[in-house]
């Protein structure tokens, strides 16, 4: 084993110069303050004690060696070994787990911003690692950390692979808002893309859903159908083919219910796809949305579309969702006028949430 002790600045610094001398894998044992350098004690300087250690590659043993001699170097084999599981647990331990003061004092405000904000383990360990190796530059930590979450929601977002389906159903459990946000996006097809829509909905689980739907068809001067069968399904589709933009409706129902899930199967058509965006509120604790997402996974989710924004100050659980699926995220209500409070997901807006910023783009 290598061991290795650096007098630096920053801990960037350090980082370069670990990477440098010791490899990616080298792990970091100790770092502390220090004094250097002054006249008669004056004038003396805080710099940072960084020891760091890297495994060596072990040399075959000569077919000579001693038995004795070969069974030294396996305990002492043994022994190197332990350490490196042992300083492993460390690192995990200190990105992770362990208590704030192991980061370098500028970031521990980043660390606390995201636990406050929801954000999983693995996602923190990913931003400050990210923070911890950015070479030394003159921009603040605040600046560093906004362009480090723009960089991780570029590289996790996906394309949305037909942002103007024909037929888009909107799916999702009860409460998260589904009929506005169908009369947001009917309204946006109107106003902003100028294309013919027509509403449909099942959801006659409840009367004044719609009501509600239809209050929004007269509003905004569309056709409005109500379907409880696929057969119903395909008949209403078929009358309104002359619309360019088609939107279903469906019930929100209890999640963890397989019967709901079957029953939107049962729904839709099997020869016609249609684009599906699952709905969900970001009230909703995380925990929650994933068991919510693995139950409507049976039913191909073509998009996210995260709902209740203005209803809390926490937005983590974005980035959890983009760490976590594959699913494209195009689209957050902000809100319930419509059809103002619909915004892109731009990796900016995004990031401005988690950040706490107003610089939306």
């Amino acid at each position: 084993m290598r061991l290795k002790t650096y007098r630096v600045t920053t801990m960037a610094e350090a980082m370069v110069l670990i990477k440098r001398d010791l490899g990616d894998d080298a792990l970091i044992l100790n770092t502390k303050k220090v004094k250097t350098g002054g006249l008669f004690g004056l004038f003396r300087k805080d710099r940072l004690e960084v020891t760091a250690a890297a495994e060596t590659a072990e040399q075959p043993a000569p077919k000579t060696v001693a038995p004795v001699k070969g069974q030294a170097m396996a305990a002492k084999n043994q022994e190197n070994d332990a350490l490196m599981d042992e300083l492993q647990s460390l690192k995990r331990l200190m990105m992770r787990e362990g208590p704030e003061d192991r980061l370098p004092e500028s970031l521990r405000p980043v660390r606390r911003l995201l636990e406050k904000q929801g954000v999983e383990q693995a996602v923190q360990t990913e931003l400050l690692s990210k923070l911890l190796q950015a070479p030394e530059n003159e921009a603040p930590v605040q600046e560093a950390f906004h362009a480090e979450l723009v960089r991780f929601i570029e590289q996790h977002q996906q394309a949305v692979k037909n942002a103007s389906p024909s037929i888009a159903c909107f799916i999702g459990p009860t409460g998260v808002g589904k009929t506005t946000t169908i009369a947001k996006v009917a309204a946006e097809q109107l106003l902003e893309h100028k294309r013919t829509v027509g509403l449909i909905t099942a959801d006659t689980y409840r009367i004044a859903a719609v009501a509600q739907l239809k209050t929004y068809g007269e509003i905004l001067d569309v056709p409005v159908e109500v379907v409880e069968s696929r057969d119903q399904l395909a008949g209403a589709l078929d009358a309104l083919k002359a619309c360019d933009v088609i939107l279903i409706d469906t019930a929100g129902r209890n999640y963890q219910q397989a019967e709901y899930i079957q029953e939107l199967q049962k729904l839709l058509p099997e020869t016609q796809h249609i684009h599906t965006t699952l709905v969900l509120s970001l009230t909703a604790k995380y925990e929650d949305m994933v068991q919510i997402i693995g139950n409507f996974e049976a039913l191909s989710i073509d998009e996210l579309l995260l709902t209740k924004k203005d209803e809390t100050a926490s937005a983590g659980v974005i980035l959890n969702l983009l760490h976590r699926y594959r699913i494209p995220l195009r689209r957050i209500a902000t809100g319930q006028n419509v059809p103002d409070d619909l915004v892109a997901a731009t990796p900016m807006r995004i990031a401005d949430y988690i950040a706490g910023e107003e610089r939306h783009a």
